[in-house]
């Protein structure tokens, strides 16, 4: 029998949404990126070492709380210039940045002055960094799988194989043509030679007459 599944319940689950666009996430990336980093990273860094979400909840739920309050913030102290950001970015092609400077640096100089919010550098959010967390280390943080065991004793005479090394293989080298009979095609024949699997194969292609392609018979040879 398969082992009983815990699944979480329904008031675990439940927060509230953060019902913004794709225009208002992207107007608001660079200030929510520094303003909620730590909790952002704290979640990433338990979904990549417990690899079961169901042991993040609680980051999740710091994560989903940081959201909100950012956009509150955002709200109750620069609601005219941020609008006007997110939805010149809304009007614009592709949502590019670089057609709404002006928008930009007006929200950027308001939640400086009321917030004391710096707009990143670029480059600053994708930066390599160490996360001081609280969380104990699982037992096995990298999922590496255990060592195999090793490979049984044989006992017993090895013998040789019956047929030879499978690094040899036997081919026709140099096929010889005997006749060219029209109801049947060539009749050729060949000798064996014994050809190492890294020597170059010779290859021959049999020429295609007007009524058709023809069999080919092979007399003392290989097919």
């Amino acid at each position: 029998m398969s082992a009983t599944l815990e699944i979480p319940e329904l008031q675990d689950l439940k927060v509230d949404e953060v019902n913004v666009s794709s225009a208002v996430l992207k107007a608001a990336a660079h200030h929510y990126g520094s303003q909620c980093d730590k909790p952002n990273k704290e979640f990433m860094l338990c979904r990549w070492e417990e690899k079961d979400p169901r042991k993040c909840l609680e980051e999740g739920r710091k994560v989903n709380e940081c959201a909100l309050n950012f956009f509150r913030q955002i709200k109750g102290n620069c609601a005219e210039s941020f609008t006007e950001y997110w939805t010149c970015l809304d009007y614009s092609n592709l949502v590019e940045l670089r057609r709404c400077r002006q928008q930009q640096n007006a929200f950027d100089s308001c939640v400086l002055d009321k917030l004391g919010w710096v707009r990143p550098e670029l480059g600053d959010l994708s930066k390599v960094t160490k996360v001081s967390t609280s969380r104990p280390i699982p037992e096995n943080p990298y999922h590496s799988r255990p060592r195999p065991e090793p490979n049984p004793v044989i006992e017993g005479k090895l013998e040789p194989a019956k047929h030879g090394s499978r690094f040899f293989f036997w081919t026709c080298a140099s096929p010889t043509v005997v006749a060219e009979i029209p109801s049947q095609g060539v009749v050729w024949t060949c000798s064996l030679h014994r050809k190492r699997l890294t020597d170059l194969l010779l290859t021959w292609t049999v020429g295609q007459r007007e009524e058709g392609r023809r069999d080919v018979k092979r007399e003392g040879g290989v097919d």
